[in-house]
C-alpha cells in the first residue's frame, strides 16, 4: 500500500518511525484498506499519518500526548497562535519558564502548544517524567525550534477526523479487537545494547514484564484472527518472545543517547500474516 498525501509527524519522539516509514509500508498486509486501524502506542504517529486510515483507534498510556492530539484535532488554529508566541520568545530561560508552567497546568489548547514547544526544544525530543508525572527533560539548545506551521496542523487535524483517541494502557486498548482489525504495535523499547532506554515516557515506565505481557497478547490477538505488525528492538528476548512469527531485520540509526551520538542498531518488524516461520 502506497502512502496517500504525505503528512510528517508534528513531534520528535524517541524511537519514532519517520525515517523508517517507507520501509515499514512494504510489510503491511494487502487488505489493510479494508480493515480498522488500531495503534496502542501512537507516539508521533508516523504510521497513522502515512496511511490516514478511514477508521482508526489511537491510544497511548501518555495522557499528555493524547490530549495534544485531541486539541490539534479540535483547535489547530489556536494551537498555531500559541506556538507563534513561543517561537518569538524561545531561548533557554524561556524554555524552563514554559516547562514550569506546563507542570502546573491542566489540559487545554495552550497546554497542547506547550507540549509541542517543549518537545521541539528539549534534549533530543525525549518525553520523560518523574514519579510525580512532572516533565523533567533539560533544554536541548535548538534555536530557532522547528515548530509545525498552520497548514501542517490543519492537515493533522483533518487526518484525525472521526478517529477515536484514548489515553490508556495497551491491554485496555486491545480489549475489544475483532478479526477485521489491523493492529500496528510500536512499544517503548528495552535498552538497545546498553546505549539507550526509551521506557520513561510515563511515570509507570514500561518494563520487561510489560514486554512479556504484550507478547502473550500478540499471540492471543493472532488466534483471534487480527492482522498484526510490530516494531521492536533486535534483542534475544524479543526474538524469543515472538518465535514462530515472521521476523524481519532493519538497520536503523538512532540519536537517543546521553552522549548525543548516532548509533547504528537493528530493529525488528514482526508480522503474523503470510507464511509463518
Amino acid at each position: 500500500m502506497e502512502k496517500t498525501t504525505d503528512i510528517k509527524p508534528f513531534l520528535r519522539w524517541a524511537g519514532g518511525k519517520s525515517r523508517l516509514i517507507n520501509l515499514l509500508l512494504h510489510y503491511l498486509p494487502d487488505d489493510i484498506s479494508k480493515r480498522k486501524y488500531i495503534e496502542p502506542f501512537v507516539g508521533a504517529g508516523s504510521m497513522f499519518l502515512a496511511l490516514q486510515p478511514k477508521q482508526a483507534f489511537l491510544s497511548d498510556a501518555n495522557s499528555h500526548l493524547i490530549n495534544t492530539y485531541k486539541y490539534i484535532h479540535s483547535s489547530p488554529h489556536l494551537i498555531h497562535h500559541y506556538l507563534s508566541q513561543h517561537l518569538k520568545r524561545s531561548c533557554e530561560t524561556y524554555y524552563y519558564q514554559i516547562r514550569e508552567c506546563y507542570n502546573r497546568s491542566k489540559p487545554s489548547a495552550a497546554q497542547a502548544a506547550r507540549f509541542i514547544y517543549l518537545n521541539k526544544t528539549c534534549f533530543n525530543g525525549i518525553f520523560r517524567v518523574n514519579r510525580d508525572d512532572e516533565f523533567n527533560v533539560p533544554y536541548g539548545w535548538k534555536e530557532p525550534p522547528l515548530l509545525p506551521g498552520l497548514q501542517h496542523l490543519r492537515r493533522v487535524s483533518k487526518a484525525l477526523k472521526g478517529v477515536k483517541l484514548v489515553a490508556c494502557g495497551f491491554q485496555e486498548a486491545l480489549r475489544n479487537t475483532t478479526s477485521k482489525d489491523f493492529i500496528y504495535i510500536d512499544p517503548p523499547y528495552p535498552p538497545l545494547n546498553g546505549i539507550a532506554n526509551f521506557t520513561h515516557y510515563t511515570a509507570d515506565r514500561f518494563t520487561e514484564t510489560d514486554q512479556r505481557q504484550l507478547a502473550q497478547l500478540f499471540s492471543n490477538l493472532h488466534l483471534k484472527g487480527c492482522k498484526l505488525m510490530m516494531s521492536n528492538a533486535d534483542l534475544p528476548l524479543i526474538r524469543r518472545l515472538y518465535k514462530g512469527f515472521n521476523i524481519h531485520k532493519l538497520s536503523v540509526v538512532r540519536w537517543i543517547t546521553c552522549k548525543n551520538k548516532k548509533h547504528s542498531v537493528s530493529e525488528l518488524v514482526i508480522t503474523n500474516y503470510g507464511s509463518l516461520s
